[in-house]
Parts: structure tokens; C-alpha cells; sequence
């Protein structure tokens, strides 16, 4: 039986605590009470601690800023059960607890809230329950996480556009007819396209006659007619008629015209004159 909580130190509220002579003692009816952050959980899990043997259950509540390790000292029984900051000298297993972490760990999977307090709520008893009762909120924990993703689909759906389809009738689609959507949906753009196209030329209207312009068909059938060795007699006649009547030295009136052609630039050597126009006559 737990007769003293003789020291306390460095563990949560409990800067530096110790009880003094026959100061405190427990008896067999003994109750603790004491307003909310008074350390009434801490006290608890230093028990568990020793029952357990757990020593991070006491480092975990270490006090904060403390420059010394956490020490406890329980009496049982006549014995002192020592915490040298590290671990307990010995374990107590003859400690039970009722309290929210035993109903976790043996009777309600869920956790215990302020509604529980006030209503009466449903226990499952042993570990098998608790193992069975764990695995059921986690089934309905993803039953409510694919009925959100249903909801959620099945907005998408509606937003697209399916008007003559429900979400039903498109989930009973055969995979068969699925895979043919995809040439199926080439073929409505394609003929979409050709309706686009048509109207198109629809609006073109019809063709109108072109008027050819007028202009001296003789001359041209006259043009046609003659041969490419007439018109480089012609053009060999022209050249000898020039050079009779402009050039003193007929016998070299040829090499000299080759040898002036060579060295024009945009205007004539002789008189300066532009010679764009005439440059085709000169080759």
C-alpha cells in the first residue's frame, strides 16, 4: 500500500517537494483533489511510471528550466521506491489505475470527452473488443473518406457538361466501349471541322468571270513566230550598221565594244550617262 509521496523534484509543478515526518501519509481511503495544472496528472504518471518501470514518463514532464534531474521518492508498504533520475531502483507492478489512458488502452478505443462525461457511453470490454473496435473506426474513418471522394467526383461530373449521361450509367460503362471513346471523339472533331470548313466556303459565294486584258494579239503571234537565230541576225545586223556608221577602224570596232563592255559600271566611260536602261542591250 502507497503511504507517502515523500519527494518530488524537478517533475512538472513540483519544483522541489518533500514531506516532512508523518506529514501527508496515505491511508486506505485516501483522496487527492486540487484545481486544474495543480499536478494531479503528474502525480499519476509517476505512479505509472513505477508500476511500469517506464522512467520516460517522469523525463517527459521534467520541470521546465530545472538544472537537476527529476528525483521521486515513494513509500510502500516500509519501503522507500527510489527514482535516481535515471531510472527506479526496483519495479512496483501492484498499482492499478482508472483513468482516460487505461480506458484507451482496455475498455473505449475512442477518445473521452466532455459529452462522455455527461452521457452515458457505450464500453467495449477486453483486448480482442478493443482490437475489433479499433479496426471498425478505421473502416469507417475510409468509408467517410470515399464517400467525401464520391461527392467529390460526382461534382466534377456535373461540371462537365454530362447532360444526357448519370454518374451511374457512366460508371457502368463496359472497358470495351471506354477504349473506343478516344477514336470516336477524333472522329466528332473531324467532322466538326469539315462543318466549319463548308460554312466557310459557303460564304465565298460563287465564282465571277475574269476579263482577259486587251492588247495587240498580232504583235504577239508576230513575237512567237520568230526564231532565235533571226533575232541574233537581227541583232548582229544592228551592231554592224552602228559600228559603219560610228567608228573609224572597222576592223577592230568589235574588240573594241567587248573591251568597253568590260569595264562599265552604272554609268557609261565615255559620256557619264546612266546606263540602267540600256544595260541589257549592252550584253
Amino acid at each position: 500500500m502507497i503511504r507517502k509521496i515523500k519527494r518530488l523534484k524537478s517533475i512538472g509543478k513540483f519544483y522541489d517537494f518533500s514531506a516532512q515526518a508523518n506529514a501527508l501519509d496515505w491511508h486506505k481511503n485516501t483522496f487527492v483533489f486540487a484545481p486544474n495544472a495543480y499536478g494531479k496528472t503528474t502525480l499519476v504518471n509517476v505512479l505509472r511510471s513505477l508500476r511500469d518501470n517506464d522512467p520516460k514518463l517522469i523525463l517527459a514532464r521534467k520541470t521546465l528550466g530545472a538544472a537537476t534531474r527529476p528525483e521521486a521518492v515513494i513509500v510502500i508498504d516500509s519501503a522507500n521506491q527510489v527514482f535516481n533520475g535515471i531510472r527506479w531502483e526496483r519495479q512496483y507492478p501492484a498499482i492499478q489505475f482508472f483513468d482516460a489512458p487505461f480506458i484507451h488502452a482496455n475498455i473505449l478505443t475512442h477518445e473521452i470527452g466532455h459529452d462522455h462525461k455527461k452521457n452515458i457511453h457505450k464500453l467495449i470490454i477486453g483486448m480482442e473488443g478493443v482490437k475489433l473496435a479499433d479496426e471498425l473506426s478505421h473502416l469507417k474513418a475510409k468509408e467517410k473518406a470515399k464517400s467525401q471522394e464520391v461527392e467529390t467526383l460526382a461534382d466534377q461530373f456535373k461540371r462537365g457538361g454530362f447532360t444526357t449521361l448519370s454518374l451511374e450509367a457512366f460508371l457502368a460503362l463496359h472497358p470495351d466501349e471506354e477504349a473506343s471513346v478516344g477514336p470516336r471523339i477524333q472522329q466528332l472533331e473531324q467532322n466538326i471541322k469539315s462543318k466549319q470548313s463548308e460554312g466557310v466556303v459557303r460564304g465565298l459565294g460563287f465564282p465571277r468571270t475574269i476579263e482577259a486584258p486587251a492588247f495587240d494579239s498580232s504583235g504577239v503571234k508576230e513575237l512567237v513566230a520568230r526564231k532565235l537565230t533571226a533575232t541574233h541576225e537581227a541583232a548582229e545586223k544592228r551592231v554592224l550598221e552602228h559600228i559603219d556608221l560610228n567608228f573609224k577602224d572597222k576592223a577592230h570596232a568589235k574588240q573594241f565594244i567587248r573591251q568597253g563592255l568590260d569595264q562599265t559600271q552604272a554609268n557609261c566611260p565615255f559620256c557619264g550617262q546612266d546606263l540602267k536602261n540600256a544595260a541589257d542591250l549592252l550584253k
